[in-house]
């Protein structure tokens, strides 16, 4: 039967916060405090079978990486703008020219380099036209 030192543990638990920094998502880390724990307790109770370690380890790891995601540290923070990052939005407002006709709902408009698919009434190709919202992917316009 192997017998497992507390420093093992100590070091297990090393590795794994050292690998935790090179390693996104931040799970390794609480397998780390873990292993810590579990030689902290050989170190108190040497006799402490290997079964019992073995289950320490896992009890305190899955315990804390569960405690982890529930905390509210977990969660992202709550921002002004939630749709920062949907650079559609930032065209809710603002007129654009048709270069493809609306026909049976559907057509496209430039803005900048970029062609984006448009739905609204049809209308021919060259109609000044202003975002009045955006679905999905496709925004949504009405004629000026």
């Amino acid at each position: 039967m192997m017998n497992l030192e507390f420093w093992y543990w100590l070091i297990l638990g090393a590795v794994l916060l050292t690998l935790e920094m090179f390693a996104p998502g931040a799970v390794l880390m609480w397998f780390g405090f873990g292993a810590i724990l579990t030689g902290l307790a050989l170190w108190v109770v040497p006799d402490l079978s290997l079964g019992w370690q073995l289950l320490l380890f896992g009890a305190t790891s899955i315990l804390s990486l569960y405690a982890w995601r529930k905390s509210k540290f977990f969660r992202d923070p709550p921002t002004a703008e939630p749709e920062l990052n949907n650079r559609l939005l930032n065209h809710i407002g603002k007129r654009y020219v048709l270069n493809e006709a609306i026909v049976q709902g559907s057509g496209s408009l430039r803005i900048g380099d970029s062609t984006w698919r448009v739905r609204g009434k049809d209308l021919p190709a060259g109609t000044k036209v202003e975002v009045v919202g955006v679905e999905g992917i496709i925004l949504l316009v009405e004629v000026v």
